[in-house]
């Protein structure tokens, strides 16, 4: 099979793969902050007084208020805008004590200020219109999927691009201990190949060029004894490719200008990868594999 036809293949799988996984993850994201949107409804009273002390009674109600703004705001954008780096530590838990609760004092008017200057009032219908009871219903079950919905959006995406790269890894490293490869778990960086053993393999190792960079999987062939370092890319949006690629590419002329001919480069490609930027990696003298095609790695590495 040539590589024009694994590209489409890879497409198809890469689509796949996308609706089956990311749907679940953005209900799950979406389930996940019923609960916290309550909290945060009954401590405001509907949104309508955001206030430091709503704040102090459970920080975690950040996370709600940050959507609940027009444009809705990122951990780091909220952040920086009270001077902190992120708001994340005051997100995930109840602060009520010690020097993070000191600093959730001074920062939390702030916040409040902000998410009330600039709180979507088109969403929360009931702060500038008379409605009666059952229209008042549906107004607070509407805003709170709105909210809930541009949560479990926000989350997804980048829960899916973890779950995308775990997925693809752990795939590849099956493949590399079928091939009868032993992974060691060392951190240092490889300077030499001799850092690794023939047989042994490492997930995510710094390795010296000149600067230092990580590669996705070094391994030490058997009978050659060369180093081989691969980078692995699942690619979502084809566009992204162009910047991947050339990623690839980079690293592995900085990495060949360190080891020579002793290094083997190659990179294990999914998703959406244009035929051009395939042949620029093979006409630069690297492998190119196939996620969905890993048994010739195994075979590779097993010769």
């Amino acid at each position: 099979m040539n590589h024009q036809e694994n590209r489409k293949i890879s497409e198809h799988r890469e689509v796949e793969i996308y609706f089956d996984r990311a749907q679940q993850l953005y209900v799950d994201a979406a389930d996940r902050c019923d609960e916290i949107y309550d909290i945060a409804e009954d401590l405001t009273r509907g949104f309508q007084s955001i206030t430091e002390s709503c704040i102090l009674e459970d920080s975690r109600i950040i996370k709600i208020l940050r959507y609940c703004t027009i444009p809705c705001l990122s951990q780091m954008k909220l952040g920086q805008l009270v001077g902190l780096r992120t708001t994340a530590n005051y997100e995930n838990k109840k602060i009520k004590s010690g020097s993070q609760y000191s600093q959730l004092t001074q920062i939390a008017p702030g916040i409040a200020n902000i998410i009330s200057n600039n709180l979507d009032r088109s969403r929360f219908v009931w702060h500038n219109t008379e409605l009666d009871r059952k229209q008042l219903q549906l107004a607070r079950h509407y805003a709170k999927q709105w909210t809930c919905s541009l949560i479990g959006n926000q989350n997804s995406t980048t829960a899916f691009r973890n779950w995308r790269k775990d997925l693809q890894e752990n795939q590849i490293a099956l493949a590399i201990s079928q091939a009868g490869y032993i992974e060691v778990a060392s951190r240092t960086t490889i300077r030499k190949i001799t850092d690794l053993l023939p047989g042994q393999y490492s997930r995510e190792r710094k390795v010296q060029g000149h600067n230092i960079q990580k590669a996705d999987f070094a391994i030490r062939l058997k009978k050659s004894k060369k180093l081989m370092l691969l980078e692995a890319k699942a690619i979502g949006v084809r566009i992204d490719a162009f910047k991947r690629i050339k990623e690839c590419r980079d690293k592995a002329q900085e990495w060949q200008n360190s080891f020579g001919k002793n290094l083997i480069f190659g990179a294990i490609l999914a998703g959406f990868v244009p035929i051009s930027e395939v042949e620029s990696l093979i006409s630069s003298g690297h492998l190119v594999f196939w996620e969905h095609r890993l048994e010739e790695l195994s075979q590779l590495l097993s010769e």
